[in-house]
């Protein structure tokens, strides 16, 4: 039998158990525990601070399921990160769908889960499953399955004794006790089109047992070997424990929590731009080692300066203009992280992604048709893409009217939800190309578009505009892109959203420099970003002069001034208080003698 089919069944004896009141903790060996929700949720983003145990035979989790009554196997939803005792370099995901269909990945980390505390976390929204490690995403689902994940879920926190060796190994008791342990957690919801699609709605820092929130487990079930209990679910210093340990020694015997940094950075991964390189690393990382230039190597490549940007995890390393039908390769060695030890990586490299050329072309649902680009899902680690909707090519003999690339319009993508493109900061012009050969009468498909936050058009109606079959394009101009990224979002009125081709002309390189954009001697920083109710804005000049940091909302409209007047060289930190505006996105635009110097995108949410 396969490990985790063995789970599964685990966990259906679990749920019958349950329904038949049958107890049978006399008969487990050892003592576990389970945290879970009283409520349910439907979709979000999920997220912890933790730091598992190490051994065989154990596991450490965060994880949520739709814990359902009367419990049925073709109700089945679940999404776990479980980081298995046995590996000191891998954290296990996988979703579990009706009829107890599991889709796990073994992913392999670039650190010790056992040794540090790391920020685990994962996205669940009608399109796509995403796990997350620091901040960075490293795996993603979008396959069929996905869209099964329907049903409300509960979050849980366990740690148990598997009887499925296999899976989790063999376990010798006299290594017990184990103890994982949690510094938060936090739940944000799905608000598509809001801010970064993600709104936090409450963090438990585990000060102690919020009965309000939380439900101490009391069972078990076939294939666990503990039974759970309360008393191993210990709260200290700020800290969650989950116990797994004898009957006769219950509860947190260890000692200090210890939570300290001992991981140097490491890359995570590098892009190339028309005449720089961006470098991220997995944590922030100390200014002088990540911008001494002889720390990184690239062949091809001569690199003139190294800036490390606002957030501290991004270093930019400016070069002649590059040639981004070449491959490159980055070589790095020598950066310290901000840690009182000052944690130095080895020799590290990483394939960098090329952006592309502009003006972009991309046939959605369609494959390369003259300068257009193939339809492809948005992940991370993508130039472009789609999230949500189904690639459809129209019926045969469908001709579309009123256009010179008929063969653009014969697919599309129906049902999508977003679309990016990483883009250069600039002013940029977009034309939205579709047509309707479904339909015939106005009112049955309408929908929204939006881009940067800006409404581009309300309550779009093909067939009112132009009818059944016939091209309709749709042009907008002066799109302000300040974070790397054109971000587009449908929203359905009216049947689903749908889209055949999309056009991105740059107009104008900004003005405003973004923050990895701005030369050595100026910098403008925001933290935390999202934030709620308050954020820390940092800025440094190297020379005095006279400065004006205003903050505007996404329409441009003038919301107040932070900080005017002369300045000497050197940084300042300005306090933003949002309470008493509306969530949502707005820019900090930095002056400087009167020049636009910079803007940065800060999302605050409540």
């Amino acid at each position: 039998m396969k490990p985790m089919t063995q789970k599964l069944l685990a966990r259906f004896a679990l749920v019958f158990l349950l329904l038949n009141g049958i107890a049978f903790s006399q008969s487990k060996p050892y003592r576990g525990a389970e945290y879970r929700t009283k409520e349910s949720y439907t979709y979000g983003r999920f997220e912890v601070r933790m730091k598992s145990a190490a051994g065989s035979g154990i596991l450490t989790t965060l994880f949520t399921y739709h814990d359902s009554s009367p419990f049925s196997v073709a109700n089945w939803n679940e999404i776990d990160i479980e980081i298995m005792g046995r590996y000191s370099n891998e954290v296990q995901y996988n979703t579990i769908t009706p009829n107890r269909i599991d889709h796990v990945r073994r992913q392999v980390v670039k650190f010790n889960p056992h040794l540090s505390f790391h920020v685990h976390a994962f996205e669940w929204t009608p399109d796509y499953v995403a796990w997350f490690v620091d901040g960075y995403e490293v795996y993603r689902q979008t396959e069929a399955h996905v869209a099964t994940l329907t049903r409300p879920q509960k979050i849980m926190m366990n740690m148990w004794q598997p009887t499925a060796v296999a899976w989790a190994g063999a376990f010798d008791p006299n290594t017990l006790p184990f103890y994982g342990y949690y510094d938060w957690v936090k739940y944000y919801a799905y608000t598509p089109g809001e801010g970064d699609n993600f709104t936090l709605q409450w963090t438990d820092n585990f000060d102690n047992w919020d009965q309000s929130r939380w439900d101490k487990a009391t069972h078990t079930f076939d294939g666990n070997n503990a039974q759970f209990i309360h008393d191993n679910i210990v709260f200290r210093n700020g800290y969650m424990i989950l116990c797994l340990t004898t009957p006769e020694a219950t509860g947190y015997r260890g000692g200090t929590i210890i939570d300290l940094d001992i991981n140097p950075p490491y890359l995570v991964w590098a892009r190339a731009e028309a005449n720089r390189f961006l470098v991220f690393f997995s944590e922030e990382v100390e200014k002088v080692s990540a911008e001494t230039i002889s720390n990184y190597t690239i062949a091809g490549a001569t690199i003139q300066n190294a800036s490390l940007q606002p957030g501290n995890k991004v270093v930019a390393l400016q070069t002649d203009s590059l040639d981004l039908t070449q491959s490159f390769v980055l070589v790095a060695s020598g950066i310290k992280d901000r840690s009182p030890a000052a944690l130095q990586m080895g020799v590290q490299f990483t394939n960098v992604a090329n952006s592309l050329a502009l003006p972009l072309a991309f046939n959605l649902g369609g494959n390369n048709e003259a300068d257009f680009l193939p339809d492809r899902t948005w992940d991370y680690y993508q130039e472009y893409g789609a999230s949500g909707g189904t690639a459809r090519t129209r019926p045969a003999g469908t001709t579309i009217s009123g256009t010179n690339q008929p063969e653009i319009y014969q697919t599309e993508r129906e049902g999508l939800n977003f679309y990016r493109v990483r883009v250069p900061e600039g002013k940029y012009r977009v034309a939205l190309m579709m047509a309707e050969s479904e339909h015939d009468l106005s009112g049955q498909r309408v929908f929204d578009v939006y881009a940067e936050g800006r409404l581009l058009v309300d309550n779009l109606d093909v067939i009112a505009e132009v009818g059944k079959n016939v091209a309709l394009e749709k042009t907008f101009s002066d799109i302000d892109v300040a974070d790397g990224v054109l971000d587009f979002y449908f929203a359905a009125e009216a049947d689903a959203p749908t889209l055949s081709g999309l056009l991105v002309e740059r107009t104008a390189s900004t003005a405003v420099r973004q923050s990895e954009m701005l030369p050595a001697d100026f910098a403008l920083g925001i933290y935390p970003n999202p934030f709620n109710p308050s954020a820390k804005i940092t800025y440094s000049l190297a020379t005095p002069g006279t400065v004006e940091l205003t903050l505007f909302d996404m329409n441009g409209r003038h919301i107040r001034t932070l900080a005017r007047g002369f300045r000497p060289a050197g940084s300042e930190q300005i306090l933003l208080d949002a309470r008493g505006l509306s969530a949502g996105i707005y820019f900090v635009r930095l002056q400087f003698e009167g020049e636009l110097l910079a803007q940065h995108k800060a999302v605050y949410l409540k």
